[in-house]
Parts: C-alpha cells; sequence; structure tokens
C-alpha cells in the first residue's frame, strides 16, 4: 500500500470500537435479548455458589445440633421435598428450649423439620439450575453466533462492495500482499474482536456485575476489601493493552510483507525455477516469516504478562479475604457466619473467571485493534470517480469524442500534456508511441478509470466529469493484450458482456470470434470451465472469448489495446478477423495494434513523452518521415507472414 500515518493518528481505540460495534446496531434485538439469558445464566452460577449458605447455616449447622440433641436426620425423600418457600424457612431453634423430655423431642422434631424444608429448598433449586441453565445457555449461544455470523457477513459485502468501488489509482498503489492481508487476515481478526466483545467478553461483564451485586449483598465489608486489589488489575490491563495494541500493528504489517512475498513466488514461479532461484526465494521468505514470529511473540509475550499479573492479584485478593474472613467468623464481627463466609468464598471464586475472561478479552480486543484499523482504512479510502449531483446519462453515441486539452499524471511526473484529439462517430484511431508514452493512460481516461488533472473530455458534447458513468461504460468495451477469463463455464464469460443476454445471442457472438471452431472439440462445450484466470485454455482461445464477450456488449465505443501482441501468428490471425468482423459501425481506438489495422484506421496519432507528435493517416505519416516512419521501419525486421507488427 502506499505510505499511511501511523494508526494512532487516524483512529483512536474507542473511534475503531465503536465503529465495529456500529455493524451490531440491526440485530440489537437479538443482542438485548442475549443479554438477558446472559444475566440469567450468570444469577444461576452465582446462586449456584451461594447455595454453600443455607447449606452451611440451615442444614449443617443444625444437623450437627440435632445430632448433639440426640436426634436422628430426615433422610427420606418424604421428608425432605415438603411444600416450602425456596430458600427461605424459619431460623432453626436452638437445642435449650427448656427442661423435660416433651420439651426436647418437640426441640429435635423442630430441627428434623426446618433441615428437611432447607434441603427440600436446595434440592428444588439444583433441580432448576441443572434443567434451566443449559436451556438458556443454548438460546444464548445460538443467539450470539448468529449475530456475529450477520456482522461478519455485512462486513465482507461492504468490503467487496468498496474495493469494486475504489478507482484503479487505488489498486495500483496498493501492494497486493498488504491489501490480501487485509482481506483475508485483518477483516478476520477484526470480526474476532466483536466475537470477543459480544461472546465472552459480554458474558464476563455481566457476570461480574451480578457477581460482584451477590458479594455485597453477603457482605458489603468484604466486598469493600476485595475492592483494594480492583485499581492494580485495571491498571494492569490498560497498560498491557497499550503495549499489545502497538506490538500487534508491527505483527500484521509484517505479516502483510509475508503475504506479499508468497504472492511474488507464486506469480513468477517460472522465472524462479528457469534461474534456479528456489534457495533464494526460500531464504528471503523465511527471513521474513520469522521476522513475523518474532512479532508475533512479542504480543504473546504481552498478553501472558498480563494475564498473569490479573491472575496473581486475584489470588491475591481470594486468599486474603478468606484469611481476613476466618477471623472475623470466629472473634464474632461484622455478624458475619461460616454460612457467609462459604458463600462470600465460592462467589469470588466463581468471580475469578469473569475477571480473567475480561483481563484476556480486552488484551485480545487491542490484539486485533490495528486489524481494525487496517480494515477501516481501506472503506476509508476516498472514492474518487463519482457521478455528479447533475450528472446526466449519455446516449448511444452521434457526434464523436473529444480530448480538449487534456494532461494527466499519476504523481509528480506528468503522463499526458495538453492533449488534443477529435474522432469522430464511426471513425478507427489508431494511437502508436514507444513504451511509456501515454497510449494506455489515455484510453483509460475515456473508461474514466481517471479524471483528467486538466482539460476535459467530451462525447456529444458532454464532459465525461457530467456524464451518469454506468450510462458512459454500457456502450464501451475493451479487448486488452492479457484477457482476463472469469472462473466459470465458457458461457458464462462471454455472457459477461451482456448478462440479460439470450441464448441464441451469446451463439452469435461466439460464432463472430471464432469461438465455435474450438468449443466444438470439447467434451462440455461452452460449459467447459476454463480455469482461475482462463487458465485452461490457450492464450488466442481466451483473447476470441474476450472479443466475443465485446461483441456482445454491442459497444459504440471499443478499445482494442495491443489484443493480438502476445498470440502466435495462426491464433492471430483468427482474432484478427475476429477483430474485423467487431470493427463496423463502432467508434474504435486502436493501441499498438497489427499494421494492416494501423493502415486502415482513419486517424493515427502518434504520441511521445505523453504528448502528440504526430497525427495523420498511414501514408501521411509514412511520407511525413517522422517518429511513426521510424517506429515502422524499425519494427519492419519483426515481420511474420501477416505483415509487420507495429507495437
Amino acid at each position: 500500500m502506499a505510505a499511511r500515518p501511523e494508526p494512532a493518528e487516524r483512529h483512536t481505540v474507542r473511534v475503531a470500537l465503536w465503529r465495529l460495534l456500529a455493524y451490531a446496531r440491526p440485530y440489537l434485538w437479538a443482542i438485548l435479548l442475549a443479554i438477558v439469558l446472559a444475566s440469567l445464566f450468570s444469577a444461576g452460577r452465582y446462586g449456584r455458589a451461594y447455595l454453600v449458605k443455607p447449606i452451611f447455616d440451615d442444614v449443617i449447622g443444625p444437623s450437627q445440633a440435632l445430632r448433639e440433641a440426640g436426634g436422628k436426620l430426615p433422610l427420606s425423600i418424604g421428608e425432605l421435598m415438603p411444600g416450602a418457600n425456596l430458600l427461605g424457612g424459619e431460623a432453626p431453634p436452638t437445642p435449650d428450649a427448656g427442661p423435660g423430655p416433651q420439651a426436647e423431642e418437640e426441640v429435635r422434631q423442630r430441627l428434623r423439620e426446618q433441615i428437611a424444608r432447607s434441603m427440600s429448598h436446595v434440592i428444588g433449586f439444583i433441580i432448576l439450575i441443572v434443567v434451566a441453565m443449559p436451556v438458556v445457555m443454548f438460546a444464548r449461544e445460538y443467539l450470539v453466533q448468529w449475530v456475529l455470523g450477520r456482522i461478519d457477513l455485512d462486513m465482507k459485502i461492504e468490503l467487496c462492495g468498496r474495493l469494486l468501488a475504489l478507482p484503479l489509482r487505488f489498486h495500483r498503489e496498493s501492494n497486493r500482499g498488504d491489501l490480501l492481508a487485509r482481506i483475508m487476515g485483518d477483516v478476520g481478526v477484526a470480526q474476532r474482536a466483536l466475537a470477543l466483545v459480544f461472546d465472552d467478553f459480554a458474558e464476563a461483564l455481566i457476570m461480574l456485575i451480578v457477581g460482584a451485586a451477590a458479594l455485597l449483598f453477603v457482605s458489603w465489608q468484604l466486598s469493600l476489601v476485595m475492592l483494594v486489589v480492583g485499581p492494580g488489575i485495571f491498571a494492569t490491563i490498560s497498560i498491557f493493552g497499550r503495549r499489545i495494541r502497538k506490538s500487534a500493528y508491527r505483527r500484521q504489517r509484517q505479516f502483510a510483507d509475508v503475504t506479499g512475498r508468497l504472492i511474488e513466488i507464486l506469480e513468477g514461479i517460472k522465472v524462479i525455477k528457469a534461474f534456479r532461484a528456489e534457495g533464494h526465494e526460500q531464504d528471503g521468505f523465511a527471513r521474513a516469516s520469522h521476522r513475523l514470529f518474532r512479532r508475533g511473540m512479542g504480543v504473546v509475550v504481552n498478553r501472558t504478562l498480563a494475564r498473569t499479573l490479573v491472575d496473581g492479584l486475584n489470588n491475591l485478593a481470594a486468599v486474603g479475604v478468606l484469611v481476613l474472613g476466618i477471623f472475623l467468623v470466629l472473634d464474632g464481627r461484622w455478624e458475619l457466619t461460616m454460612g457467609d463466609l462459604a458463600a462470600f468464598s465460592a462467589i469470588t471464586v466463581t468471580l475469578y473467571r469473569p475477571v480473567r475472561t475480561l483481563a484476556r478479552g480486552w488484551s485480545q480486543v487491542m490484539d486485533a485493534q490495528p486489524s481494525a484499523e487496517r480494515f477501516f482504512e481501506v472503506l476509508d479510502s476516498p472514492i474518487e470517480i463519482r457521478d455528479a449531483d447533475d450528472a446526466v446519462p449519455i446516449p448511444r453515441i452521434r457526434e464523436g469524442v473529444r480530448f480538449d486539452d487534456v494532461s494527466f499524471s499519476y504523481g509528480r511526473e506528468p503522463v499526458l500534456e495538453r492533449v488534443e484529439l477529435e474522432a469522430r462517430a464511426g471513425e478507427v484511431i489508431a494511437i502508436v508511441g514507444r513504451t511509456g508514452a501515454g497510449k494506455t493512460t489515455l484510453v483509460d481516461l475515456l473508461l474514466r478509470f481517471y479524471d483528467p488533472t486538466g482539460g476535459r473530455i467530451e462525447i456529444d458534447g458532454v464532459d465525461l466529469r457530467r456524464a451518469r458513468r454506468d450510462t458512459l461504460l454500457d456502450q464501451m468495451a475493451v479487448v486488452s493484450q492479457e484477457p482476463f477469463l472469469f472462473d466459470g463455464s465458457i458461457r458464462e464469460n462471454i455472457r459477461y458482456g451482456r448478462l440479460d443476454a439470450s441464448e441464441d445471442a451469446i451463439m452469435a457472438a461466439a460464432r463472430a470470434a471464432h469461438v465455435d471452431e474450438f468449443v466444438d472439440a470439447l467434451a462440455q462445450g461452452y460449459d467447459t470451465e476454463v480455469g482461475a484466470g482462463g487458465a485452461r485454455l490457450s492464450g488466442g482461445q481466451r483473447q476470441r472469448v474476450t472479443i466475443a464477450r465485446a461483441i456482445l456488449r454491442d459497444p459504440a465505443i471499443l478499445v482494442l489495446d495491443e489484443a493480438t501482441s502476445s498470440l502466435d501468428s495462426k491464433s492471430e490471425r483468427l482474432v484478427q478477423d475476429a477483430i474485423q468482423k467487431l470493427l463496423p459501425g463502432r467508434t474504435v481506438f486502436v493501441i499498438a495494434h497489427r499494421l494492416s489495422t494501423v493502415r486502415a484506421a482513419d486517424q493515427i496519432v502518434v504520441l511521445e513523452h505523453g504528448r502528440i507528435a504526430e497525427r495523420g493517416t498511414h501514408d501521411e505519416l509514412m511520407a511525413r518521415g517522422g517518429l511513426y516512419r521510424e517506429l515502422v521501419e524499425l519494427q519492419n525486421a519483426d515481420v511474420s507472414e501477416d505483415g509487420p507488427v507495429l507495437r
């Protein structure tokens, strides 16, 4: 990619996270329902921990008193399941209710009833937890994963749309490896940040809130003691979160470098093997991968340190509160009972998991932060070519195309300077010149892949910057030097020229482009899969398919960009014949084509250093003895059986 400022200069953590969270807005109802379910699940978990209080205070304590009074514990199902309010009941009586055997028996009976009632409450609550919690957990997990799946879908669709809308300048200046890393890597990592927020992070936060309320309910005094370690935990999370974010940004940039090197290896495999450079490329890839490993370990070190420190502070708080609680219970302070201390300790142990999850989750969110920023950098890239507010539709060309004092530059150096050119409707304009003269840039401006930096281009008197781009491109077709086919069937690739075309129209275009001559020999005919980029077809076959695609489009303006320069003689003859069938009735711009086509052109424009050096017919330019004649004579040495090639 082109150099961009550090993410810290463009996005804050808050802004990037807020933008990620905005993807969840359409699914707010599902998120709220998931929060309610998570709250119920958290209440169930802390309720399970709180059970130790009634077990200690209402079952174990009275049972010990009953044994001391010589009574028998209630152990039958009938005794344990009398109707009663959940975890309610009277306080257990003491065994010294009065002298005499009858009074003692009444005490024992009341103790038995109280123990049975408390046990029935505990058992009933356990049954409720066992039955309800799995159902609640399943419903919550399903909702969360549904929301995350929809968000992932929305993000990928938006990114694809943005990449398609971005101008060629963006794709020209982008490093392919970096761009692929952003698409394949950063989007996934950014989406995982949302998964953490809506899954682990949200659940842990709810459990933390509910757990804190449970601790306050059991003993607000011990809860205040627990808060002593709170600042240390949050400071640890914050400090290491910033370190993780910086380390992760360096790692993602290195990941882009590794991806780019791998793409270069795959694209240049023939050259690599021809020069026996396998070892050199492997060493280079290994060095880049080792750097990526070191960057990744930097993230791991900070993340592990943060988790370790949080664990240590949690353990310190838990042990400290437990020791303090034992002394308070033994000393009778704060009206703490063994049941209170046991419940407080059980809730603290349960609370340990969400605190650790929050620390880990925040570290992972910071780890994903650079990926989110890189994702938004693509979405924030400006779409340079937009329809003006007063854009007008362009009907099929009637008068012609005019370049009026057109200049263009990709950077500091101008590519085109003050170009004046007029092509009347139906004319063939040949554009020739040395490599780098600006020939392809000239037709790119006509297709409005870029806008001129100076001057204007008009079709029938309408400035292209005021034209609706869809109506402009609807009447244009391009046949380029490197024919590109999509990974699909031959029929689908031809239909790409006009998606609503009938089968008869597709077949007619195929015959006109001589596609039928090689398709008839294929087992699956027009349903034959061409492979990625058309790799299963020869160069001449691919080019004929692209010409059939252009014929099907029936363009008013046709651009032929070195359409036969890379073909062998036989393929070139077939393609040339197909092109000749495509020319009549169209305004044609031919770049460095066969001399026969150039000779027949209504006007030949010779570019040199971005300026028009000469113009005229073939005979006029040959008679003038300028640059055009020099190019022709230089290339006459490269004569095929069909004549010299002007490139």
